[in-house]
């Protein structure tokens, strides 16, 4: 088969994963199979691959080769609740969309506020916050990744712990391409489209108390909130 019939091959193996042909979680054929299947070149082969990838259809698990993704996951999460409750609001979210997931936290660390923070946070330019991360995943699939900022020196005189928010928040949304760091974590291709939220949550007396960015892969999982006016590209 000429490399000019690329499309139809590539429109081929689309269709037996969404038809469920290729299971989800299962393994496509090795190349050298749909090489004599179709009758092409390994180099076409190669190339409908790194297109499935960048669809999210797939994904390379070592020693395995390429797996078959699921569906999409659309979860109901509000966005406006506590920090201390999230990784639970998360778990009750997956389970009632009859998966599995959890929110985790991976890593805490003391560094300058960016610009975006420092507005956020009503701070000086590189004034000292305290970040730590979460990351989501749905069946054992990185999903989400929170980076939660505060101000040290809220943080270290514990008022972030036993301050209790307003209930409101600020929320804002926009769709934007994976850096290389993001692609390789949600391990998508580089320029794959994120869903990016950030939550600035206020306390009693109007001043913040911390800030979150969000960040979404919406190949894997749809966000739904009434807050949220866009939740997926």
């Amino acid at each position: 088969m000429p490399v000019a019939r690329f499309p139809e091959v590539l429109a081929d193996l689309r269709t037996k994963i969404l038809d469920g042909s290729y299971p989800a979680g299962e393994p496509l054929p090795h190349t050298e199979e749909l090489m004599r299947e179709y009758g092409i070149s390994r180099h076409v082969i190669t190339n409908a691959m790194r297109e499935l990838k960048e669809e999210g259809l797939i994904w390379r698990v070592a020693n395995k080769g390429m797996i078959v993704r699921g569906p999409a996951v659309t979860i109901e999460i509000a966005m406006a609740i506590e920090r201390r409750d999230e990784p639970t609001a998360w778990a009750a979210a997956c389970r009632r969309a009859g998966t599995t997931g959890h929110l985790t936290a991976h890593r805490t660390r003391d560094e300058a506020a960016a610009e975006e923070v420092a507005q956020g946070l009503h701070l000086d330019p590189d004034s000292p916050v305290v970040t730590w991360e979460l990351h989501g995943d749905i069946d054992g699939q990185l999903v989400c990744l929170d980076q939660t900022y505060v101000s040290e020196e809220r943080h270290e005189a514990d008022a972030f712990d036993v301050e209790r928010s307003s209930g409101v928040v600020e929320l804002r949304t926009r769709i934007r391409s994976a850096s290389p760091k993001e692609a390789s974590k949600f391990r998508v291709s580089r320029g794959s489209p994120l869903l990016d939220i950030t939550r600035i949550t206020y306390g009693d007396t109007g001043q913040p108390l911390h800030l979150l960015r969000r960040l979404v892969n919406p190949q894997r999982v749809h966000i739904t909130d009434q807050r949220l006016p866009i939740t997926s590209p």
